[in-house]
């Protein structure tokens, strides 16, 4: 059994360690307040839709890099020392966008960004997973994407106030905050395990926990034996390949590479369209304002999502989540169609720009200022349809954010063996980053040919089909500790034993 321990410290060390999470939030939600400001005829930098839209893709590449290196750094180098090494491509790639003199230095800057962004991701979750306790694994957890989501958050309202160069300096003074409260950042108890630094582990535990040595001696235990286990196996190359060709690396990666597909095709990239649909509901609202309002949605349902996961299993989250999203696509999908109201009468007559907003929300077309949508005179039943868009897009964020947003992230940092944890996250996220980028690219495709009703109705069919697989597949993880989660994905002995004596012919009975 591990022990509860105090919170504080865990937290105080979950905090720092998502400092740069933050940083990479600003830097999702930058593109869609940059290139506004590179198509202003007058800016210093100028930029077409095609030029602006390479922004976005690069930084997506530069992602992908970073996915590949991240876990891979954190089993070499530590999990602390990987995270103090992974602010450096995201202030570098800050200053270099603050000193940028033209696009090629934004295209680079952008891609360096990406590299941290993503070598961010498989980090903080083996982090996050490693220093918590099972009761409090989930709120940690959690901690990364509401970092990201609160910096998505906190750029669109800079954005609003400030020209793009000032944007870009809180997300190179966030990654030097880690490098400085270094001492507040312990390194995890299994990463030095697996070192032989079994004192070191031990100080590090009753530090995290708040308690003695005598006091955690029993979570120590059980985290040696899992060491133990893996230290019998064979650490070749080939070893390490055949692991992660396992059952118990490719069932929990499968899983949650589907789920980072519902994440990207469940709706929540509709959202990008509040200003459209609020404009069909003949409700004017200035474009900040409507990013801010749907990005706050995002960090009011994860700071909900927090306090209900010590409280609610994983897969009700998830269930309740998808459920709601479900309804709130349709809903907006069926009264869209009921408006007749196309894509291109909505849209042909702005400026626009397709843009990263964040890792799981990437399509944003903006500018709709000169939208002028041919609405006729709406009664009163008309009027009261026109705000189920509005509440669905509000429900999507808020819905997503409350269970499919964090539950994949919490589930990343759990299901993976320690042995290969880093391998196996990394390629992982690399899988998540490729969904993200076709997100951008089928998207908006979809949106041409579906409309925008049936954008949000295929969005409420793969929710509807991640019901259905989640309830068949997805494990329920809640208050396991360690060795438990280690053995999710393995077979028992028994189970074995049984299902062979299952297959086997029964002797005939003896004739009388």
């Amino acid at each position: 059994m591990e022990a509860e321990g105090s919170p504080s410290k865990m937290f105080l060390a979950g905090f720092i360690a998502n400092l740069p999470g933050l940083s990479a939030g600003l830097s999702m939600g930058f593109s869609a307040i940059l290139i506004p400001q590179l198509q202003d005829p007058g800016a210093e930098i100028t930029a077409t839709l095609e030029q602006g839209s390479w922004i976005a893709s690069l930084f997506v590449i530069g992602d992908l890099l970073g996915c590949v290196i991240g876990g891979p750094l954190a089993d070499r180098f530590g999990r602390r020392l990987a995270i103090l090494l992974d602010c450096i491509p995201l202030m570098v790639g800050w200053l270099l966008t603050w000193q940028a003199q033209c696009l090629d230095h934004l295209y680079i800057a952008r891609a360096i960004t990406g590299v941290g962004i993503g070598a961010g991701v498989p980090i903080a979750s083996m982090y996050l997973r490693e220093i918590s306790t099972p009761e409090l694994r989930g709120t940690l957890t959690i901690l990364m994407p509401a970092a990201a989501n609160t910096g998505n958050l906190l750029m669109y309202i800079l954005g609003s106030l400030l020209p793009w160069r000032l944007t870009t300096l809180p997300g190179a003074f966030l990654p030097l905050l880690p490098i400085v409260l270094v001492y507040f950042l312990p390194e995890t108890p299994v990463w030095l395990l697996s070192r032989g630094r079994k004192e070191d582990a031990e100080k590090n535990l009753c530090s995290l926990r708040g308690m003695s040595t005598t006091q955690v001696h029993e979570e120590l235990k059980a985290l040696e034996a899992v060491e133990e286990e893996e230290k019998n196996q064979d650490q070749s190359v080939l070893a390490t390949i055949s692991k992660l060709l396992d059952r118990t690396v490719l069932r929990p990666m499968a899983l949650l590479v589907f789920l980072f597909f519902t994440q990207s095709f469940s709706g929540s990239n509709m959202v990008s369209y509040t200003v459209t649909i609020l404009q069909m509901a003949n409700i004017p609202l200035d474009e900040n304002l409507a990013a801010i309002l749907v990005a706050a949605q995002y960090v009011v349902g994860y700071c909900l999502s927090s306090m209900l996961v010590t409280r609610i299993s994983r897969r009700a989250l998830l269930f309740g989540s998808l459920t709601l999203m479900m309804l709130a696509n349709l809903g907006a999908g069926l009264v869209l169609f009921h408006s007749k109201v196309p894509v291109d009468s909505a849209i042909s007559n702005r400026t626009e720009h397709i843009s990263i907003i964040e890792a799981d929300q990437l399509i944003s077309l903006t500018d709709l200022e000169q939208a002028a949508l041919p609405l006729p005179v709406p009664g009163v039943m008309d009027q009261v349809l026109s705000m189920v868009p509005v509440i669905s897009c509000i429900l999507i964020t808020f819905g997503y954010a409350c269970g499919l947003g964090p539950v994949p992230f919490i589930l990343f940092g759990e299901l993976f063996p320690s042995s290969v944890r880093g391998s196996a996250t990394s390629i992982t996220a690399f899988l998540r980053s490729i969904t993200v980028f076709l997100s951008i690219k089928i998207f908006p495709s979809l949106l041409w040919l579906c409309d925008i009703w049936g954008s949000f109705i295929s969005c409420a069919l793969v929710c509807g089909v991640a019901i259905g697989l989640s309830f068949l597949f997805v494990p329920e993880t809640k208050g396991m500790d360690s060795k438990q989660l280690e053995n999710i994905y393995k077979r028992k002995p028994k189970e074995t034993e049984e299902v062979t004596q299952s297959l086997m012919p029964k002797e005939p009975l003896n004739s009388a």
